[in-house]
């Protein structure tokens, strides 16, 4: 597997750089970082000049990245010096170097989040056509610790591909899986939630008994079908914690996130036509806004 690893001094980069480093095999994988230095000017200063201080701000900028890698991957780290907005090119660099998964920090070296409409990351995300990395460090940064890992999953042909793409990285061995498919209620957002409650109380009417009995029979066959998914997959996620939970998908896999103190989360998420690149709105995205950790997105992108 090759890793394009989207650097620019920033925290957030190292982080990435850290948190891909971990999910590599020294053996087999290979990282490349990519770094667009900023245009340099000075008064009095020819183009050549200029020139060559950019280019000792990328080997700084990469000789410290390297330090973040594992010391087995430090060696074989290639480096792409861009020329194009990172936006482009990091895209772009991705698909000329054949990578198989982009990492970059959900913070880059500006004052503002990197999440917000338009930044490097939501960009990066909404037009990869392999997995991306939104690479955050934990509140607690325990480099040591076990990492948690949450594969969100639906039965979706995006969620199984993201399941199997998360299967064939390499986790450290004592990597903590947990698995989460979501039962929507029929009633979210429909009522409000005092109403939905007082529905599936005792003394509610026979109509709200049946529909208590079938989506309880709902859940369980969700989690017979979760419990099948994960014995098909190698590895990790084989025998992992299965959870089946009640609501709206991006909101209980955020509550998933913190309740099980989550480093790295997985979600597949469809493509995106011209339209649609332009809404906010879907789970993938509400998670990778606002999730306190790491979010692995495996993106579905329509055919031509």
């Amino acid at each position: 597997m090759k890793v394009l690893i989207g650097v620019d001094g920033s925290a957030g980069g190292f982080t990435a750089v850290r948190q891909a480093g971990r999910l590599m095999d020294p053996t087999k994988d290979r990282a490349a970082f990519y770094y667009t230095p900023p245009e340099l000017r000075a008064r009095g200063a020819d183009d050549d000049l200029c020139a060559r201080a950019r280019t000792a701000l990328a080997d700084a900028i990469f000789d410290e990245a390297r330090t973040h890698l594992p010391a087995a991957l430090q060696a074989s780290a290639s480096t792409i010096l861009g020329e194009k907005n990172p936006r482009q090119g990091v895209l772009l660099a991705a698909e000329e170097s054949k990578a198989d998964l982009i990492a970059i920090g959900a913070r880059g070296a500006g004052t503002m989040p990197r999440l917000l409409l338009g930044s490097v990351a939501n960009t990066v995300v909404r037009n990869a056509h392999v997995p991306v990395l939104v690479a955050r460090d934990p509140e607690a940064d325990t480099p040591q610790a076990p990492l948690r890992v949450l594969l969100a999953w639906d039965g979706s042909p995006s969620s199984c591909a993201a399941a199997t793409f998360a299967a064939g990285l390499h986790w450290p061995p004592d990597t903590r899986a947990v698995t989460l498919t979501v039962v929507e209620s029929m009633l979210a957002g429909a009522v409000p939630a005092w109403l939905e409650e007082r529905a599936r109380s005792a003394d509610a009417d026979a109509m709200a008994q049946a529909w208590i009995k079938e989506h309880e029979a709902d859940k369980q066959q969700k989690q017979a079908e979760l419990t099948r998914f994960c014995q098909s997959l190698p590895g990790l996620f084989r025998s992992a914690a299965g959870i089946v939970s009640e609501g709206h998908a991006a909101e209980q896999i955020l509550h998933t996130i913190a309740a099980e103190r989550i480093d790295v989360v997985v979600l597949g998420a469809h493509g995106l036509g011209a339209i649609e690149r332009l809404l906010i709105g879907s789970t993938s995205e509400k998670v990778m806004a606002h999730a306190p950790c790491s979010v692995l997105v495996v993106r579905q992108h329509p055919h031509p």
